[in-house]
């Protein structure tokens, strides 16, 4: 689908996951090369960002795709969708938690080539998650968000609040910010 085609909504989360998945790559070029002060800070801005993401999600659009649903049946099968998309983030923020709490002990007990292949599993095993949690959302979710199913305004204010959301990083993470 052409960029032009896609909602704003589909724009700007989509675009968000492309991002995640490049920063999700440098995770892995850290843990190649065997550097553990980059696998940890890599990986650890990977998994606040994808929280940021998620609380996107979970305060933004999945309320509102929630009142797109007019019928019973379509509201049960968005129901149905937006709790396995929750599931899986919550998934997702265990494990990636499991691999930087590895990545810290590191610095207390040492075994870094073991810790490293312990963690690349664990974030191998989210990423081959995230693949189709992304496509599932991309699909069946951010394409409902759009001028056919909600109003032109309420479609920019979702964008504005999702985008809010987007750009509310951590403290700890200033230097990362879009545009900084």
């Amino acid at each position: 689908m052409s960029q032009k085609l896609r909602s704003k909504i589909e724009n700007l989360l989509g675009s968000d996951h492309a991002e995640l998945d490049e920063l999700f790559g440098q995770v892995f070029t850290a843990l190649d090369a065997a550097n553990h002060n980059e696998s940890f800070q890599t990986l650890d801005l990977f998994w606040a960002r994808l929280a940021m993401h998620i609380r996107a999600e979970h305060l933004q659009l999945f309320p509102a795709i929630r009142s797109i649903a007019t019928d019973l049946a379509a509201r049960d099968e968005i129901n149905d969708l937006l709790g396995r998309l929750r599931h899986d983030h919550d998934l997702f923020m265990r494990e990636l938690a499991r691999a930087i709490k590895a990545l810290r002990l590191v610095f207390y007990f040492g075994n870094e080539a073991e810790t490293f292949e312990i963690v690349r599993q664990i974030i191998t095993e989210v990423k081959q998650r995230l693949e189709i949690h992304n496509r599932l959302e991309e699909k069946q979710i951010y394409t409902l968000a759009n001028e056919n199913s909600m109003q032109s305004d309420e479609v920019e204010n979702l964008s504005v609040t999702i985008k809010k959301e987007l750009d509310n990083y951590p403290h700890r993470f200033a230097s990362a910010r879009r545009g900084a």
